[in-house]
């Protein structure tokens, strides 16, 4: 009985003792030979965990098997096994170097929990079952690629190109996300290999002009591939580069910047966010460490991922142990179990699966016992959650976080100190937007002064507003940009933005879909369409005759010849028409004579008055008579009407310019040709259009020979002028409103069709693109862009001949009537003369007969004249008959019965009193006794009637 209880206290006193002293588990740990760095992390992590050897309650005793890289599966087997044999509680390892998964089908045959902190082959479903006891730290290549598309996406791609090292395996599976946009986007999207062997200007001279790369290679490959990119311009500025490797900042990319101005690219990284503060026995993350927004710099050997995460992976085996400690301190002992299952009787560590249960269900979310943050896994062992720093590796600065749930927060740090950037711009020569400036370039003027026009006073309005400096590059081939569909490349301002030799383009450049897949645009500074620029005639001046021009010269003769007929036949009609005899005093019922109206000049005057559709007091009585002038007035209306209706049409010029109208009409017939730019947006724009007309006109512009296309407008304009409305051209309004200025002998033919726009073009991504956008847009707010097309498009000097409106209703001119002015003037002067010959003669006869000198009787006829109130003019004796022609011939010879031929004449220029008292004179001297003569010849003729 004594002898029984001896035993239990000395085993109970051995129990104590041994768990005074502290538990001791073995765990066991596969490095290579050149992986010394790992294993003295793992070596100071163990260290730190067990920490004093006073306050150990357990120690981490580390079994670790060295291996060379020639080992195969076969050697990693009996080494794991012997680590098995040795009771190891957990195997750590191997790193990716090691090409089979032996050691985990070893820790899953025993129950042994195996932890691995590299990347591994993705999982097949049906190797699943076999690694049920395999964790690995390092991030899913799933979840992986998925943060990579994410990020890309949040900077804006739209087009990039995803290079990778071709001997990575594991390459595909990490980019698994990129790599499927190829599939839907071919053009946007290239993919390109290259091997360690491989001279690497080759694959970066097929992806020339390229300014997004995504680039997935091993940090020490990184260095030589970047160089050997900088010749072809994939590292100037404003390209950018992505690195998705997790360790790139362990390379000397500080090699590439430093001194070496060309190099200027935009490079961005990705690595796991880590916590702040690194364990104190570590050295710095990388090269250099931010904290607390200063960076702090190291020349010891870099810290890398795979050290923190073997930092991690011991402290997640560490706490679940402590954890299956607390429930089960009974079972926490290691069985010795073998390799071969069979001689173990089929046992596993049961303990050992529990373990695993509980790593893979440990949340390390804000937990500062790991380095990396979000600490997560799924039911396979794969670690699901963790957070990717976006980072700057020329600095180590971060810039933002992803997140699992695919959120990217952007840091709240200081943009670094740029170098000073003079932005290159690319355009053309092509006035009004920009050449060369005579002035300047006679005073041997350089730089941006010896250029000027539209483009060049809006960038520098831009540059005012914005606050950069630029330095215009006229492009060599003076084209705007075209694909070359063999090569792929792109020529012209396009071209140079692609490949890096310019940041911005600026001219007619209009925006395509084309030129869209290649760069980026501005929103538009100017608004246009297509027009068709034809030749105009010169203007010739009319002549006097113009308003003649009606009718042709024959048609005048034979009107003036039928109213010289008709008056002649209509007065023979009248005479023989017994109604045109009419009494000439209807009150003496028994007339001595009848009159006949109709004679020469009342017939002249009413036949000429019936064609100029005026009015006269003469009419036909006669029925014959009214006939012949019915007829008469029926030829009148339709000669005087035809005349009114073509007169406008003949005075102005806006039916002389034949009947083309538009591009349908221009492309309905064959007799003038028409063409374009080759290559150039209007030409795409007809090119690409399923609409009928557009499609004829372009198949009737590739048909023409010689070839209807041009290399530039100006080429165009010059065919416009020599060919002399033989050949059209299809240019922008813009441009046409321009040349139209310059030269009067050009015109626009119809209305504007294919509404296009001018923009500014920028690489793509450019962080600059939204600022431009805004300049432009508050420039345009102002009124500065009316203010420069005004300046640039009107031409103050122009004295061209404006032609009339075709829609509206043309105002005739001076220079159009001036013909029938003159004929007025020239009846009015012609009228005066013989009214004043007419005037002179009869002072003339006043003079003799008054015995008057000629200046004396001019003076006091001359002011009757102009006494213009004075409508009476009294006839007295002594009147010279010429001047009673406008009295009637029945009063005139009666009043010539009553008074003497030697008394008979007209009194102009005196007052009534005068009158009267000559009256009274002649009055009182018939009264004297002297006989009469006017009885003395009545009686006469009496008595001659009589006989």
């Amino acid at each position: 009985m004594w002898h029984r209880i001896l035993v239990l206290s000395c085993m109970w006193s051995a129990f104590f003792v041994s768990h005074s002293q502290g538990q001791q588990i073995n765990i066991g740990a596969f490095f290579y030979d050149d992986e010394l760095e790992l294993e003295k992390e793992f070596l100071e992590v163990i260290n730190a965990i067990n920490g004093p050897e006073s306050e150990q309650t357990m120690r981490f005793f580390p079994l670790i098997k060295r291996l060379k890289p020639e080992d195969g599966s076969v050697t990693m087997q009996e080494q794991a096994c012997d680590l098995v044999d040795n009771g190891v509680a957990a195997i750590f390892g191997p790193s990716s170097k090691a090409a089979s998964d032996i050691i985990a089908l070893v820790c899953n045959n025993t129950g042994i929990p195996h932890i691995e902190f590299d990347v591994a082959d993705e999982e097949h479903l049906e190797e699943r079952p076999n690694h049920q006891m395999t964790l690995n730290l390092y991030p899913s290549q799933v979840i992986l690629s998925k943060a990579y598309a994410d990020i890309v996406q949040n900077f804006g791609w739209r087009k990039f190109t995803i290079v990778y090292d071709g001997d990575d395996v594991k390459a595909a599976a990490r980019l698994q996300d990129l790599l499927q946009l190829r599939e839907v986007h071919n053009e946007v999207v290239r993919v390109r290999k290259f091997h360690k062997d491989d001279d690497y200007r080759v694959m970066w001279k097929s992806i020339r002009g390229e300014r997004r790369v995504v680039l997935d290679c091993a940090p020490g490959m990184l260095v030589e591939l970047l160089n050997a990119s900088s010749e072809f311009g994939l590292t100037g500025q404003f390209n950018h580069i992505f690195l998705t490797n997790l360790d790139t900042y362990t390379d000397h990319l500080e090699e590439l910047s430093a001194d070496n101005e060309t190099f200027a690219v935009n490079i961005t990284a990705a690595r796991l966010l880590l916590n702040p503060d690194p364990p104190p026995y570590s050295q710095p993350y990388g090269y250099v460490i931010q904290k607390d927004d200063i960076v702090y710099e190291s020349n010891e050997s870099p810290r890398t991922l795979l050290h923190d995460l073997i930092h991690d992976a011991l402290h997640l085996f560490e706490q679940s142990w402590r954890n299956a400690s607390f429930f089960y301190p009974d079972r926490m002992a290691v069985p010795r179990i073998t390799c071969d299952f069979a001689s173990s009787g089929g046992r596993t560590w049961a303990m050992g699966r529990y373990l695993t249960r509980l790593m893979k269900g440990t949340s390390g979310v804000n937990s500062t016992n790991f380095r990396t943050t979000s600490l997560q896994f799924d039911e396979d062992g794969q670690r699901i959650t963790f957070n990717i720093e976006v980072y700057d590796p020329l600095d180590g600065i971060g810039i933002a976080v992803w997140d699992p749930r695919g959120q990217i927060t952007q840091l709240n740090v200081d943009a670094k100190v740029q170098k000073k950037i003079i932005y290159r711009v690319a355009t053309r020569i092509g006035p009004p937007y920009f050449s060369y400036n005579d002035t300047a370039v006679e005073l041997n003027m350089t730089g941006n002064a010896q250029y000027q026009g539209y483009a060049v006073d809006l960038i520098d309005a831009i540059a005012q507003e914005m606050g950069f400096e630029y330095q215009f590059i006229p492009v060599a081939d003076q084209q705007y940009g075209k694909l070359d569909k063999d090569t792929k490349q792109w020529n012209g301002i396009i071209g140079e933005i692609i490949n890096n030799d310019a940041h911005m383009g600026i001219c007619d450049l209009t925006i395509t879909q084309a030129r869209k897949t290649a760069v980026d645009f501005t929103v538009p500074f100017m608004q246009l369409g297509v027009s068709i620029l034809a030749y105009k005639s010169p203007h010739v001046e009319k002549p006097l005759d113009a308003y003649l021009a009606p009718f042709g010269g024959e048609v005048w003769i034979w009107i003036l010849i039928s109213v010289f007929v008709v008056t002649f036949l209509k007065t023979i009609v009248a005479r023989i028409a017994k109604m045109e005899w009419e009494n000439p005093h209807p009150c003496n019922r028994d007339p001595e004579v009848l009159e006949n109206s109709w004679d020469i000049h009342n017939t002249g005057w009413l036949t000429v008055a019936s064609i100029m559709t005026a009015g006269c007091d003469i009419l036909p009585r006669s029925p014959q008579v009214r006939m012949f002038e019915a007829t008469w007035w029926i030829f009148a209306i339709i000669i005087a009407n035809s005349y009114t209706a073509n007169l406008a049409a003949f005075l102005t010029s806006s039916k002389m310019e034949g009947s083309i109208a538009n591009l349908k009409d221009l492309s309905g017939q064959k007799k003038v040709k028409f063409g374009t730019i080759y290559g150039g947006s209007t030409y795409n724009l007809l090119a690409d259009s399923n609409e009928t007309v557009y499609r004829l006109a372009f198949n009737l512009m590739n048909n023409d020979d010689p070839s209807a296309y041009t290399k530039d407008n100006l080429e165009g304009v010059e065919r416009v002028q020599k060919n002399r409305g033989d050949y059209m051209f299809l240019m922008e309004t813009t441009t046409l409103e321009y040349h139209r200025e310059l030269h009067c002998d050009l015109r626009s033919v119809g209305e504007k069709f294919g509404e296009k726009h001018y923009a500014i073009a920028v690489p793509f991504g450019a962080e600059y693109r939204s600022n431009l956008s805004v300049a432009i847009l508050r420039l345009s707010e102002r009124g500065h862009l009316y203010d420069l097309k005004q300046k640039w498009w009107k031409n103050p000097n122009a004295s061209c001949f404006e032609e009339p409106d075709p829609d509206a209703t043309p105002d005739m001119t001076f220079e159009e009537l001036r013909g029938i002015f003159y004929t007025l003037y020239v009846g009015i002067l012609i009228a005066f003369l013989i009214g004043i010959t007419e005037f002179l003669v009869y002072v003339q006869q006043v003079a003799l007969e008054e015995r008057l000198t000629f200046k004396a009787a001019f003076n006091k006829e001359i002011r009757f004249v102009l006494c213009v109130w004075n409508n009476k003019k009294p006839i007295v004796a002594g009147t010279p008959v010429s001047s009673l022609r406008t009295t009637p011939r029945r009063s005139i010879d009666k009043s010539l019965e009553r008074t003497p031929k030697s008394n008979r004449r007209i009194v102009i220029g005196r007052s009534s009193e005068e009158m009267r008292e000559m009256a009274q004179g002649s009055g009182s001297g018939s009264g004297s006794g002297s006989s009469s003569p006017i009885n003395d010849n009545t009686k006469a003729k009496q008595q001659e009637a009589r006989v």
